[in-house]
């Protein structure tokens, strides 16, 4: 008689071998697929962008602000309707507007996790941007977040700083640096709409800010990119970027390691001007750099190791530079 004949140990621990090396060759492969798939729903939304910005351009004839700010009595003294607000009728969002309050704007964030505020709109997010919430609370305020932000220029980000030499700043009687500045319009982009960004993606990973943010000293990048951008003067920074870092920039050194910045940071104004390259800086989880639209609609992907000089050049609408990418 024949007896059925097992396998041995050896032979059990080949075949978990053999199937360890092929899930291992397998895994990267999903993932790219995965990552693929993100990209490609990151380069649908910006396409959707591009086309609500220059639907509102067909209607009011300018882009919309940036941020639309006036001012009040009381804290905070900066109140405002950001781009993302502005846009919302041409995504097919129009109905959030019908009891928008423009005149007591911080009552739009009233009503906890069901606020007007606080609506997750998934065309405003990249599936590859790392939120640990949303809506955020900040306070008794809740907002729904963006991975995205429009360009602000060379520099968007602090208000008084920055040069509104992008497609979106601050406008209105409260506008920064000057009051009543005015949107913009598709004639004043000199340089090219095919030469210069229109929207691009903001990413939320630093954990060297995160480290200064656990002791009071910046923001948590969790509360940055609400796309209501409803109340205070640095609210500019929840929804534009600009030329001011690299593509990707994060700070560069930890709460532990302050002292080997150059010079060493003593006190929380001291890291004012890191933070401020990071809240301007655009940037994503894709691999290799970031997703932006351009004013003509298109969209590509821009490697996070572009020259700055060629950053500035897409991000300025009429500095004459000449882009070599």
């Amino acid at each position: 008689m024949r007896t059925a004949r097992a396998f041995t140990l050896v032979e059990l621990l080949v075949v978990l071998a053999v199937i360890g090396v092929l899930l291992a060759l397998l895994l990267p492969a999903v993932q790219q697929v995965r990552e693929a798939a993100r990209r490609v729903q990151c380069t649908n939304n910006l396409k959707q962008l591009a086309l609500a910005a220059w639907s509102y351009h067909e209607s009011h004839e300018t882009f919309p602000p940036g941020l639309n700010q006036f001012e009040v009595s009381s804290p905070p003294r900066f109140r405002g309707t950001s781009l993302f607000t502005f846009l919302l009728p041409h995504l097919e969002e129009g109905s959030l507007l019908a009891d928008w309050d423009y005149t007591d704007s911080l009552s739009n964030t009233e009503g906890g996790s069901g606020a007007r505020s606080a609506r997750v709109l998934s065309v405003l997010l990249c599936p590859s941007d790392h939120l640990r919430e949303n809506p955020v609370a900040v306070g008794a305020e809740y907002y729904g977040m963006t991975s995205y932000g429009g360009n602000g220029g060379t520099r968007s980000y602090y208000p008084d700083s920055a040069t509104c030499d992008g497609m979106f700043h601050t406008t209105g009687p409260a506008s920064h640096p000057q009051p009543n500045q005015q949107p913009v319009k598709s004639s004043m982009v000199v340089d090219g709409t095919s030469h210069t960004f229109l929207f691009g993606e903001r990413k939320h990973d630093d954990p060297n800010l995160e480290t200064f943010a656990a002791v009071s000293w910046a923001e948590s990048l969790r509360y940055l990119g609400r796309w209501a951008a409803i109340g205070g003067r640095k609210r500019i920074a929840d929804v534009t970027m600009s030329a001011f870092a690299p593509i990707n920039y994060q700070i560069p050194f930890d709460f532990e390691h302050r002292q080997e910045a150059e010079p060493p940071l003593t006190s929380s104004r001291d890291l004012e001007v890191f933070e401020d390259r990071r809240k301007c800086a655009f940037g994503s989880s894709h691999p290799g750099g970031a997703n932006f639209a351009l004013v003509d609609g298109s969209v590509r992907l821009v490697n996070d190791a572009l020259p700055w000089e060629t950053l500035r050049a897409l991000c300025t609408r009429d500095g004459g530079e000449i882009v070599q990418q």
